[in-house]
């Protein structure tokens, strides 16, 4: 399974935002612009279900949640760093 790379899912243009909440870790990630059809790309074709896990900066993360705000077109990805121990 490929684990896609958090800024290559979006284009970076659009009326809506992208936010990333980390739980248990420090790091931070910029907020990046992107078209509300773009959230497509949170399925994984070969499943067709939601990416469980992304990379942010090559750290590998499982997604605990996929928050959206239709009013304020926003996404808020929700994730905790992968342990090493785990499969993903």
């Amino acid at each position: 399974m490929e684990v896609p790379e958090y800024l290559e899912l979006f284009s970076g243009q659009g009326a809506g935002r992208v936010r990333v909440r980390f739980r248990q870790h420090d790091g931070k990630i910029t907020s990046v612009a992107f078209s509300p059809r773009e959230v497509l790309s949170l399925i994984a074709p070969e499943t067709d279900s939601f990416h469980q896990y992304l990379r942010f900066d090559d750290y590998l993360f499982e997604v605990l949640k996929y928050e959206i705000e239709p009013k304020t077109q926003t996404l808020t990805i929700i994730a905790i760093p992968k342990q090493a121990s785990d499969s993903a």
